[in-house]
């Protein structure tokens, strides 16, 4: 009975036609719009990335048609085409310029079936475009809204990542002002013992004394001028006037060469200093500066660790990148280096922990302790060295660190660069 009813609707006629014109209908309607010189963004999406929720929308023009509800709501279908299209990358002026393309194809339709049923009443005509007009309206409103509603959220988003950004730049330049007044304070102190050791030398003494007070000066002066290159070396950095140099060379090679170097001030301090990796490891890259990079992170382990062990290890990790490890038994990073490096070493998703066990700390500045004081001297500069040294080669450096149980650092090179570099 139902049935009998819906074939008297004086619109089915018009719902069945469409129905079979459906196809020609969609791909009408992506002539148009691929023709259509403002609508960029349509080239990149296959046939059926670019129907999406239409033909939903066309079998709920059907329904009503033939006056039979529609079983989905289509303000919710086009929300979803809304949502379809931001993925995609449209601008809202190119959502609602194809709906528009879809509305016309469906009137140029309506057209050329008045032009081939040429009994059918003006009133039917006028109903179809009725609810036609309508559909068209409610498609239009439900993915503008919907399209307004993830522009609003992106601006949100934006918004909440410019305040952290700019909170993150505070806290950075609020480090970075600490470490050149802990930096200004050493290179004081060093000048003062400078001068202190210089006056006793002018003063009688014994032998003993005498040299003692000329090791004191000695010593000093070196501290001192250790300091002052690292400074230049990081304002050289992050004023941009280091160039890289790439050529090939072999990395095995270099890194035994470093740790042979480290090798006599770690006998001298007492610590077990081993280093293990492939001899012949040819890669590209700009040796001098993956040099400096090891030296600042052994220099660093030698200067925290009193006592323990050392370790030195590299290898190819794969065809694109290869790896150098540097760990030591130290009482692991102190607050205040560890906040002066950032978030920007945190360890990568894929890295094997170093202290696998659950109570280990992974580096996250604010969860870094130490078990007592360690006096800086230096070594903050020396990391934020080696951290911009990583960002000029387009090295990953993870850092991992546990109270009294030591640090990892590890950095991954490319083993190629693009010849513009």
């Amino acid at each position: 009975m139902e049935n009998t009813q819906t074939l008297k609707s004086p619109l089915t006629a018009v719902a069945t036609y469409l129905l079979f014109k459906r196809e020609v209908i969609l791909n009408g309607w992506h002539t148009r719009v691929r023709q259509d010189p403002t609508l960029l963004t349509v080239a990149s999406l296959t046939r059926e990335e670019f129907n999406d929720q239409v033909p939903v929308i066309l079998d709920i023009l059907d329904k009503r048609l033939r006056q039979q509800p529609p079983a989905i709501d289509p303000i919710v279908v086009a929300a979803e085409h809304g949502l379809h299209r931001w993925h995609k990358g449209y601008k809202l002026t190119e959502l609602l310029q194809e709906i528009a393309h879809l509305h016309l194809m469906l009137a140029s339709e309506l057209e050329t079936y008045s032009a081939f049923y040429t009994d059918t009443e003006l009133s039917v005509l006028s109903q179809a475009h009725n609810q036609i007009n309508t559909l068209m309206h409610e498609v239009t409103r439900g993915s503008a809204a919907q399209y307004n509603e993830l522009q609003r959220q992106d601006a949100t988003q934006r918004a909440t990542n410019l305040e952290q950004a700019l909170q993150a730049l505070s806290e950075l330049t609020r480090q970075r002002g600490e470490l050149l007044r802990n930096a200004s304070h050493d290179l004081r102190s060093h000048f003062t013992l400078l001068r202190g050791a210089a006056w006793l030398l002018d003063q009688p003494g014994t032998e003993q004394e005498q040299s003692q007070w000329r090791d004191m000066w000695q010593r000093n002066l070196d501290n001192a001028a250790t300091l002052l290159t690292k400074l230049m070396d990081l304002a050289r950095l992050e004023a941009g006037q280091e160039l890289l140099q790439i050529e090939s060379f072999n990395a095995g090679a270099l890194l035994r060469q470093i740790a042979e170097s480290v090798q006599p001030l770690s006998e001298q301090r007492q610590l077990s200093f081993e280093w293990t990796g492939p001899a012949d490891l040819p890669v590209e890259g700009d040796s001098v500066k993956v040099q400096r990079i090891l030296q600042n992170l052994l220099i660093n382990a030698l200067n925290y660790t009193k006592q323990g062990w050392i370790t030195l290890s590299w290898s190819q990790e794969d065809n694109f990148r290869w790896i150098v490890s540097v760990q030591d038994s130290g009482p692991g990073l102190p607050p205040e280096i560890a906040g002066q490096l950032g978030q920007a070493l945190a360890p990568t998703v894929d890295s094997t922990a170093a202290f696998p066990d659950n109570n280990h700390s992974v580096f996250v500045p604010q969860q870094v302790v130490s078990a007592e004081p360690v006096k800086q001297k230096g070594e903050g500069i020396g990391l934020l060295i080696v951290k911009r040294l990583c960002e000029l080669l387009r090295a990953n450096l993870d850092v991992e660190t546990r109270p009294e149980a030591g640090t990892l650092f590890r950095v991954r090179f490319p083993m190629q660069y693009a010849k513009s570099e």
